[in-house]
């Protein structure tokens, strides 16, 4: 190692950015990690309110890669539980397993829908009306039209507010590839040899949420010397020919700005943000493409309800058009120990928006009361059930692959290949819908790079046919 490179840089502290500075620290490298938040763990913070513990949303600890599962071991050892998964679809105030399972589907939905479901996917796969580029195309073809229509149409077009047809086919292949009709049917007479990850039935949880791992990730990296510097935001990248020369960092409460040498950086930020903090600009082409790749942004409505029942589910997925509900967390079905009494629910109201429309400017009192008149008019629970509530606002959550999304990454990448010191990482970092094992992975591949231990391709995780999530 070069002992002239003192000045590591990591901005975030998420899931990558936390995997990197503790291959880093385990090899001897000491770090500086630059976090907004004022806690590790990004996304898969835990937060607790009034003794209830909640997640952003609900992350299983589910992977394929043994070295991430063996690091989810060590660092919790006791307190990582095994949960039976289930998870369905809540339309027409009816349970439809998720992934769809043909007994359960085609009881729900009736006899007469049912044929017709089962006349369009045999016409869908004798013909192939969809166009497989396309999200709406890619699932015609595999599912039917018709099933199309009823479940997977509203649920997309609720996260991405862009039509499917305008979608890449590559977010339904890389969360439910794999996955058939005729692989659920398969699946619902027991042959499940080689299933789709989609169908996995267990995953393991922390027993107080996925902070708990980052809280003690934490502890073992800052004993080798890596330091956090919570409430700073990244707003500069200074740049001398190919190297990145320097940071700056804004305190997010008081405001006041520093600048921090750099002799590696390794960023998680939203990849479009990276480009325009560059300094010198990058070429009008780059920015271009920069400003073509878009975020939808994520808002989580956590309530405490006075219902020791609500539903056995770990979350459901609303499909129900009258409601701009997407999908509902339970946490005490996650584990026992996120709610501080057994007799109350604590629930995590989901919705997808873009930063700075009406619906993210709303303010949270009518927020919570939006959220509360939609769980009743579905029913699941009742306005008078509400003990207490908070609302969460993240943006840069979920990365819109439209149908040119991956001819904008390659003019990036082509740029940022030319810096010597400067790694991107992660979800945001690669502009790519990752889980966080894939996110841990792209940590621990681009400290491996910088150590010499490489080449590794952080571009390349989760492109695998073989790994799926639902």
């Amino acid at each position: 190692m070069n002992e002239s490179l003192k000045s590591i840089l990591i901005v975030g502290a998420g899931p990558a950015g936390m995997a990197c500075a503790h291959t880093l620290a385990k090899a001897g490298c000491t770090a500086t990690v630059f976090e907004k938040e004022q806690v590790p763990g990004g996304l898969c913070r835990t937060l607790n309110f009034d003794g209830y513990l909640f997640d952003i949303g609900g992350h299983r600890f589910l992977t394929k890669s043994d070295e991430i599962n063996q690091l989810w071991q060590d660092v919790l050892e006791g307190d990582l539980l095994r949960v039976k998964r289930l998870s369905r679809i809540y339309f027409r105030r009816r349970f439809f397993n998720y992934p769809l399972s043909f007994a359960n589907t085609f009881a729900n939905l009736g006899l007469v829908e049912s044929f017709k479901c089962i006349a369009s996917y045999f016409w869908c796969k004798w013909k192939r009306p969809g166009d497989d580029q396309t999200f709406e195309g890619w699932i015609t073809n595999h599912f039917g039209k018709r099933l199309y229509d009823i479940f997977f149409k509203t649920y997309t077009e609720k996260v991405w507010a862009v039509a499917c047809r305008d979608l890449s086919a590559d977010w339904a292949t890389q969360r439910i590839r794999g996955l058939s009709l005729k692989v659920a049917i398969k699946n619902a007479f027991g042959k499940k040899q080689n299933a789709p990850k989609t169908l996995a039935e267990e995953f393991y949880y922390p027993r107080t949420g996925p902070g708990e791992f980052y809280q003690r990730l934490e502890k073992l990296i800052t004993n080798h010397g890596t330091e956090f510097s919570y409430g700073q935001t990244v707003v500069g990248i200074r740049c001398e020919g190919k190297r990145a020369v320097s940071l700056i960092t804004e305190e997010r409460k008081e405001g006041k700005r520093k600048e921090h040498k750099a002799d590696h950086i390794f960023s998680t930020m939203p990849l479009p943000l990276l480009v325009r903090l560059l300094s010198p600009r990058p070429p009008a082409a780059v920015l271009e493409a920069a400003d073509r790749l878009q975020f939808r942004s994520f808002i989580v409505i956590n309530v405490i309800l006075n219902r020791e029942f609500i539903f056995p589910d770990q979350w459901l997925y609303i499909q129900d058009e009258d409601v701009k509900m997407g999908r509902i967390q339970n946490y005490k079905n996650w584990s026992p120990g996120m709610v501080a009494d057994a007799k109350k629910t604590s629930l995590g109201l989901e919705y997808f928006c873009t930063q700075g429309d009406e619906f993210w400017n709303m303010n949270n009192p009518d927020m919570i009361n939006f959220a509360m008149e939609e769980l009743e008019k579905i029913g699941i629970a009742k306005r008078r059930d509400l003990i207490n509530g908070f609302v969460l606002r993240c943006a840069n959550v979920y990365p819109v692959y439209s149908l040119q999304y991956e001819k904008h990454i390659t003019v990036i990448r082509r740029y940022l290949e030319n810096f010597e010191n400067l790694q991107t990482l992660g979800r945001e970092g690669l502009f790519r819908y990752d889980n966080s094992d894939h996110a841990l992975l792209t940590g621990i591949y681009a400290a491996r790079n910088f150590l010499g231990e490489g080449p590794f391709d952080v571009w390349n995780v989760n492109t695998e046919k073989q790994y799926l999530e639902g």
